[in-house]
């Protein structure tokens, strides 16, 4: 075997231990929060606008810890970090366990909750890093959709599971992502190799070296906003107000909002490559334009029906939109991001959505009480946000592209 074949093969390994680990990782982790939104209103008497502040509050946590963590990816190594996170996980989900079990302290409940978001942008940001570093550009989008499609595998095990789960003790439902930081810190351990070029090549960068901001990339910058924008009006149906509004306000029990959520893993595992393929020619800004499109009907669909079987219709339609624009985000973000610095670039991109991100729970929440008499309205307000953003992008779109090809010509 030469050097070549061995790298590939090397590569190989690597991507298949992080398939396998977002197959585990989100198996337990995607459920909490949708049952911790219903947990804490429920069985701890927190309203809305409290719940949409804790998801507020953790967003804003995220983003030093982002961009320090992502730093850290290019200094320690893509591997150290990696290793690191689901022994993290581990010692804040083994608490949640212990304190919802014999029903402790609700404000130990709240900051142990709060704290995960970080923990698991830190690893988001070494996924990615690693991403980039094994795949050649043309090869990204496939290597993130095959990352999203194990997720949405673990996804759906893990609402279906955790949806039964919950309906015996809202406690056992932390035993899935107890197991799964187990399982992933063992995989990561024996699978996952360094990637970073510049240790690699034997010249990391010092540990104590200042953090690298790359403020100074207006581009990046740019483009990352636009992008956490489009993340911010796309994915309110992944925020509390979903459960909230289906619980409280439809009556539905809490195994038919979870299984709701597995329709949308569901699609995304049956649908993204195929789309990938029909849209392989497709630029990545035209791609989150149709999927915000998407979005603004699967939402109107939200506004109009109240009957389930529309609700999953809906669901379908959004996630298709989600399978367009999800790669395609990631996709333009890794064009722009320098190989010896992807940890710092994709620490800023995090930071920079733990900015704006967050506040959709609040926004969210905050919509079902404004709309209390009526909180169907909330999403026709949703959709119009949707409809609104594919005309931003519209408008730079041009510039965005122009901007691009100056770079890559250089």
């Amino acid at each position: 075997m030469n050097m070549q074949e061995a790298g590939k093969e090397s590569s190989h390994r690597v991507i298949n231990a992080l398939g396998l680990g977002s197959f585990v990782g989100s198996m337990g982790q995607y459920i909490i929060w949708v049952i911790m939104s219903i947990y804490l209103y429920s069985q701890r008497d927190v309203g809305y606008l409290d719940i949409g502040l804790i998801f507020l509050l953790s967003g804003i946590i995220t983003v030093p810890v982002s961009i320090y963590g992502g730093n850290l990816v290019d200094r320690l190594g893509r591997r150290k970090i990696t290793m690191a996170t689901p022994w993290l996980s581990l010692a804040i989900y083994s608490a949640l366990l212990f304190l919802v079990g014999f029903d402790m302290s609700t404000l130990a409940v709240i900051i142990l909750f709060i704290i995960v978001s970080p923990v698991q942008s830190v690893q988001n940001v070494a996924f990615e890093s690693i991403m980039s570093d094994v795949t050649l550009p043309s090869e990204r989008i496939g290597g993130f959709s095959l990352l999203r499609i194990s997720a949405n595998v673990g996804i759906g095990v893990g609402l279906v599971v955790g949806g039964f789960l919950s309906e015996l003790s809202y406690a056992y439902v932390f035993l899935l992502p107890v197991g799964g930081s187990i399982v992933e810190g063992i995989l990561y351990y024996t699978s996952v190799s360094e990637t970073s070029p510049r240790i690699m090549s034997g010249s990391p960068p010092p540990v104590h070296e200042k953090l690298v901001i790359p403020y100074n990339d207006l581009l990046f910058i740019g483009i990352s906003i636009v992008i956490s924008f489009s993340w911010f009006v796309t994915g309110f149906f992944e925020s509390p107000i979903t459960p909230l509004y289906l619980t409280s306000d439809l009556g539905y029990p809490n195994l038919y909002v979870t299984a709701l959520f597995a329709v949308n893993t569901m699609v995304v595992i049956f649908l993204q490559s195929p789309l990938n393929v029909v849209l392989k020619r497709v630029s990545d800004t035209s791609r989150i334009m149709l999927g915000l499109a998407l979005f603004a009907v699967g939402y109107l669909f939200f506004w109009q029906f109240t009957q389930y079987v529309f609700l999953i219709v809906a669901v379908i339609i959004m996630t298709i939109g989600e399978n367009m624009n999800a790669p395609a985000s990631v996709s333009l973000i890794t064009k722009l991001a320098p190989e010896d610095r992807r940890g710092a670039y994709f620490g800023l991109n995090s930071s920079i959505s733990s900015v704006i991100v967050p506040f959709r729970p609040f926004a969210g929440t905050l919509l079902l009480a404004i709309t209390f008499s009526s909180p169907a309205t909330s999403w026709l307000v949703i959709a119009m946000l949707n409809l609104a953003m594919i005309a931003v992008i519209a408008g730079f779109v041009r510039s965005i592209r122009r901007e691009m090809n100056n770079r890559a010509s250089h």
